[in-house]
């Protein structure tokens, strides 16, 4: 299991858990049924969602992009950069990432992509949802 993958998935369980003890622990403590329950509603679907994302680790469904980061450009009046990847055989990658996501060129990165992107266009725009994780590579 890639290291990104599961340090998201173990985060999202440790966030519900949390929202769960501590709603539960609040609730009892002030005697509110209705916050027992939203904490209960907010702890059962963050564990469904939790195995949800274990399964498509589990079933290696998701795409893996590898490559050496050329280039990231800001662009104006965004919230997101312009980022250029070669992969091995030479074939470039022109990414739309978030302003937090930081490469630096000349650096091998692999990122992990959910199915729905199609690494064969060349231009990957992608929601937050599709981006899971990456890591830079030892070169």
């Amino acid at each position: 299991m890639p290291k990104p993958l599961l340090t998201k998935l173990i985060a999202q369980a440790a966030i519900g858990f949390f929202f769960l003890l501590v709603g539960c622990v609040y609730g009892i403590h002030s005697k509110d049924n209705i916050f027992i329950i939203l904490s209960l509603f907010i702890g059962l679907f963050s564990l469904i969602r939790t195995y949800n994302f274990y399964r498509l680790i589990h079933n290696e469904a998701y795409l893996i992009l590898s490559g050496v980061c050329i280039k990231q450009t800001s662009m104006s009046f965004k919230k997101t950069n312009l980022t250029i990847l070669t992969d091995d055989k030479n074939k470039e990658y022109r990414l739309t990432l978030d302003k937090d996501i930081k490469l630096v060129s000349g650096h091998h990165y692999r990122l992990y992509f959910r199915k729905t992107v199609d690494l064969d266009s060349g231009d990957i725009d992608y929601s937050s949802m599709d981006l899971f994780g990456y890591e830079e590579l030892p070169e």
